[in-house]
């Protein structure tokens, strides 16, 4: 399956990866149940208007995650995604200028699938969480079932959803008139970005940092600085993201980890947190490849390649060919050319792009 679930009426259908023996990516399955609603219940009236079905059931589906575990959570989760948002439309190049637009407009024909990105997902979320911060959480929450309730069974675009929204609050126009519609919804590239709170964010980034300031100033000391503990507390995000941000690193301030400093805090960094490479979390698993590669770990390179032979998940397999092909495009091709029959045909064509075929 080339996604992470497809939402049905009376069936979800998601992929293997969210199996991952810890108990972790349940937000998967939440979006996957916000749908019901969002998607099935009121859906998009065309692929331009895509961010109606994605953008609220990501916002459902971390409301719903903060009821699971907290508020802290719900903007954990918040950060992760504006990050993927900024990932996403720095890889688009110069189609950001056409597809980072929260409206699209594929009315020349333009295949929806070369648009399909995080942006309907993220930016779509983003503008929710804006006009909920805007209003307060508390009055917006009165308008989701009045606009679930109203659109019911129907489809709807963008400027309906604005009528509705400016109906409903009616008393608060000038409030909703500080949000500057023009650049959301048809400007391209990262919109305004919310206030989120950091508090789980900034221990992974701490520690990260932590890693990079002692393999640059006093590499000897990498044994005795680090431990296993340093993650016994992280959930699965958060790992995520630590491994993201020590890959953000590259290349900043003349830091790399291809370099001796680098490559021996990788390997002090292997053994202190070995259930990283063992992991059966696709989402630890590929972000521990990622930075493995990305400090030219060449024994890594074909465990990559293997891994790819059991994973169909576009959010995965998509960044690991382009991984390879930065390191050993002959290894890329070729594990490509073994696997790509068993690959969804959308996830075949798309790797093909990406790896110029």
């Amino acid at each position: 399956m080339p996604f992470g679930g497809m939402e049905h009426p009376n069936i979800t259908f998601a992929t293997p990866t969210l199996i991952s023996g810890d108990r972790q990516n349940v937000d998967v399955i939440a979006h996957e149940l916000a749908h019901s609603w969002s998607g099935n219940l009121v859906t998009n009236c065309s692929w331009d208007h895509f961010w109606l079905n994605e953008g609220w059931t990501v916002y459902i589906e971390r409301r719903i995650i903060g009821k699971l575990h907290g508020e802290k959570h719900r903007q954990f989760s918040a950060i992760i995604g504006w990050t993927d948002l900024e990932n996403s439309i720095k890889s688009m190049g110069d189609s950001a200028k056409i597809y980072s637009t929260l409206i699209q407009d594929l009315k020349d024909g333009s295949d929806p699938d070369d648009s399909f990105s995080t942006v309907p997902y993220e930016k779509g979320f983003c503008l929710l969480y804006t006009i909920e911060q805007t209003l307060g959480q508390e009055k917006f929450n009165k308008f989701l079932p009045y606009y679930f309730s109203l659109f019911k069974y129907k489809s709807l675009d963008s400027y309906q959803f604005l009528d509705t929204l400016y109906g409903f609050f009616k008393d608060d126009a000038e409030t909703l008139d500080s949000i500057d519609w023009k650049t959301w919804l048809y400007e391209p590239y990262l919109p305004p970005k919310p206030d989120f709170d950091t508090t789980l964010v900034d221990e992974c980034y701490s520690l990260a940092s932590k890693w990079v300031k002692t393999a640059t100033e006093s590499p000897e000391s990498l044994e005795s600085t680090f431990s296993p503990s340093d993650i016994d507390e992280f959930g699965s995000n958060q790992n995520g993201v630590f491994l993201d941000t020590l890959v953000a690193y590259e290349g900043k301030d003349g830091f790399s980890w291809s370099s001796e400093n680098g490559q021996k805090a990788l390997s002090v960094m292997k053994s202190n947190y070995s259930a990283y490479s063992t992991s059966q979390n696709a989402e630890v698993l590929f972000r521990w490849y990622r930075l493995e590669l990305t400090g030219k770990i060449t024994s890594s390179y074909q465990k990559l390649a293997d891994w790819l032979g059991t994973v169909g998940r576009m959010k995965f397999v998509r960044p690991s060919y382009v991984l390879l092909n930065q390191v050993d495009r002959e290894l890329a091709l070729k594990t490509f050319h073994k696997y790509e029959m068993g690959y969804h045909p959308i996830c075949r064509a798309m790797v093909k792009k990406d790896l110029s075929l």
